[in-house]
């Protein structure tokens, strides 16, 4: 910086709105990032660079140093041959062009936003902490689903989750809009895998019914969370400051013109409150109310799930929503609370049982028929014959269950719709599923066979 002050060209880029300040070169413990509007720029900066580490007898790394261009070209290929013939050097060695780096471990690529680069490399670490979280788990016999999801924030969204208050702005505005709840990222689809597996489900199982489950709160919401509270940090930072002046420009860079993988920093966060029903106003900036903020992300969520249902064919939501939570009691609430039985249950073998019922992912004729597209009504009960062989057939009436229900009487006590029978004390429920599937297991073998 003391070189562009005596008025050396170096094209740093500047901030707007700043009255023309420069971005100064990023410097973080021994890692550099040089930024130039212009390759010759570029090449004086490299300079001054060997004359400082000359003087001071340092050494870079020219093997780890490469030559990246950030914007101006379309094409990952373009942009590779633009690098290249820039023909920079460094103390006389030609720098290697590349199309994609990682920086403080966040993926930039010379043709793809920011979130399409940092996403699936975020993703494909944090895959390799999530096998080492279950191998670990296995090794030291950890059952606990409170226990297992503990190690999953620590273990695995530590990993995954890194820098998305700055990437996941555009993700989190993406899945807050879609009734799915996911914008289908590969760094999302990683939690939600997770959580299949926690709850031994397959992977139909619908999102809502995961997160709901578990207690768990989306990606999105948590990237929106951080991200605002990056915004209210910066607010609070002095006139004049680096992070300030980024702001600034980011907020001035604004343009509802264009889609949102091309918007500035700022936008995406407005945008994504927007999704979530609060305002942010560019113009005259504010503090987000983190309180607000995750209320309205819980009613955001409700939301996607009855936009999900008002689609229609979603059997497995429709189960869960009128036989599991019951449909006068959808609220905002049901959300960021795990179902008890998952801290009260401690048999793994049980748990999923009573999961796989709860969510429609379960063993009986309702869900085995899907797989050979057999239309349900024919997915009657191969036992008895009587009705489809659903989660509340199995529980409630299929004569095959009946010697088990007398060994559960104070579940039977008195008749129950399936979303009250469910509310019962977890640990029995989860026994009685368990023996239910064993039971299901036992007769299935006896069957003659059925042709589709």
């Amino acid at each position: 910086m003391a070189a562009a002050r005596r008025g050396e060209q170096l094209d740093l880029p500047s901030f707007l709105g700043s009255g023309g300040a420069a971005v100064p070169p990023l410097l973080y413990a021994d890692d550099m990032v040089l930024l130039a509007t212009s390759a010759a720029g570029l090449q004086r900066q490299l300079n001054l660079l060997q004359q400082y580490c000359r003087q001071w007898g340092l050494t870079v790394n020219i093997d780890k140093t490469k030559l990246l261009l950030l914007s101006g070209r379309r094409t990952q290929h373009a942009a590779q041959q633009t690098a290249e013939a820039a023909g920079l050097t460094f103390a006389g060695q030609q720098l290697a062009a590349v199309t994609s780096f990682k920086y403080l471990s966040i993926a930039f690529h010379s043709s793809t936003c920011l979130a399409g680069a940092a996403a699936p490399a975020r993703a494909q670490l944090a895959r390799l902490a999530m096998h080492n979280c279950r191998t670990r788990c296995a090794e030291v016999g950890i059952e606990a689903a409170p226990v297992q999801l503990r190690l999953f924030g620590t273990m695995v969204d530590s990993v995954l989750s890194h820098g998305a208050e700055v990437w996941g702005v555009q993700l989190a505005a993406k899945a807050a809009c879609c009734h799915r709840g996911s914008a289908g990222s590969a760094a999302e689809k990683l939690q939600l895998s997770y959580l299949r597996h926690l709850l031994g489900v397959r992977q139909s199982t619908p999102n809502a019914a995961l997160l709901a489950e578990t207690g768990e709160r989306p990606l999105w919401q948590r990237w929106l969370r951080r991200a605002a509270k990056l915004w209210n940090k910066t607010l609070e930072e002095r006139p004049g400051s680096l992070l300030q002046q980024a702001l600034l420009s980011s907020v001035q860079l604004a343009d509802g013109a264009h889609p949102l993988a091309q918007q500035s920093w700022a936008a995406q966060l407005a945008a994504d409150l927007a999704a979530v029903g609060m305002q942010l106003d560019l113009q005259q900036p504010a503090p987000v109310d983190l309180g607000e903020l995750g209320e309205a992300a819980q009613r955001r969520q409700l939301a996607q799930l009855q936009e999900a249902l008002a689609k229609g064919g979603a059997s497995r939501l429709e189960h869960y929503v009128h036989n599991v939570v019951g449909a006068l009691n959808l609220a905002p609430a049901m959300f960021g609370q795990r179902e008890t039985y998952l801290d009260a249950v401690r048999r793994r073998q049980d748990r999923e049982a009573l999961a796989q019922l709860r969510t429609g992912s379960h063993w009986g004729a309702e869900e085995t028929g899907r797989w050979t597209r057999r239309p349900r009504e024919q997915r009657v009960c191969p036992h008895c014959h009587d009705g489809i062989e659903d989660a509340p057939h199995m529980l409630l009436t299929c004569p095959l269950y009946a010697p088990l229900r007398l060994n559960f009487p104070d579940l039977f006590a008195e008749p129950h719709p399936p979303h009250r029978f469910l509310r019962q004390k977890p640990c029995r429920l989860a026994a009685f599923a368990a023996a239910c599937h064993q039971r299901w297991l036992t007769a299935t073998v006896a069957l003659p066979a059925v042709p589709p």
